[in-house]
């Protein structure tokens, strides 16, 4: 089980994660936190946190496969207003946050765009954003968090045996849930103050920068070199010598 009162112990922040709501078994963190918004129980930094998330969501869909009480399934709710550029960048600095915290613990992680965290190439966890906008501003902004923490090889299921991965499996040892938690909350608080500087150092942690990549659009099967991002996180991929700009993309390789 999760203990919340090791996360604020550990935590390093003036806002995120200070109000936590933990249940041991969760439907959708993000579900969770949504409805706490719609009724207006939400406080700016609430952290929504399971142990069992029971019907875990990804991008475009996806499902989420996480081993009970090994990994961190949570949902942070931002109600401070973002402009819709700054919103796009949301996802990216979490991303950022994710990977310092695995660095901090010794492991070696790449980002995927847009939303993968990978350790050895393989899938670590994942990020999804729900937001809701009024006057070309955020209203509010869950960011869904799914994160493999202690899992073994055992855990995952055979169709993700070599897909999948975790911190355990990468650094060899088990690590403290709370303190992983309490580490990415406070990077992230970090990072949320100064947008601005988060597309470099996403960059930094990128897998596939200059490299070609796979990937589909409109189920055509297309390759490229992924060049970067631009300010607004949009995919800048270079086909045929031509840069074209993607807001969402599934990479293959």
């Amino acid at each position: 089980m999760i203990f919340t009162n090791l996360i604020q112990t550990n935590l390093r922040t003036e806002t995120l994660g200070k109000k936590i709501e933990y249940y041991q078994s969760l439907n959708s963190t993000n579900d969770e936190a949504l409805e706490l918004i719609e009724s207006g129980q939400a406080e700016n930094g609430m952290l929504i946190i399971t142990d069992n998330q029971i019907k875990g969501k990804g991008r475009n869909g996806n499902s989420w496969y996480m081993a009970p009480s090994k990994g961190l399934t949570m949902s942070l709710i931002l109600l401070k207003p973002f402009s819709v550029n700054h919103t796009r960048l949301i996802p990216l600095a979490t991303a950022v946050a994710i990977s310092k915290a695995l660095t901090n613990r010794g492991a070696n992680p790449k980002v995927k765009w847009p939303n993968d965290i990978l350790l050895d190439n393989k899938k670590c966890g994942g990020i999804l954003c729900e937001s809701r906008l009024l006057n070309n501003l955020t209203k509010y902004i869950v960011v869904g968090i799914g994160l493999n923490v202690n899992e073994t090889k055992e855990d995952f299921p055979i169709s993700l045996a070599n897909k999948a991965t975790s911190l355990s499996i990468e650094t060899q040892h088990s690590n403290q849930r709370e303190l992983v938690c309490a580490i990415i909350l406070s990077y992230l608080e970090q990072l949320l103050r100064d947008l601005n500087s988060v597309i470099d150092l996403w960059l930094e942690f990128c897998g596939h920068l200059n490299k070609t990549i796979s990937f589909k659009e409109e189920e055509n099967l297309k390759t490229g070199i992924f060049k970067g991002i631009n300010a607004l996180g949009q995919a800048k991929i270079e086909i045929n010598q031509k840069i074209k700009l993607y807001d969402s993309i599934d990479i293959i390789n």
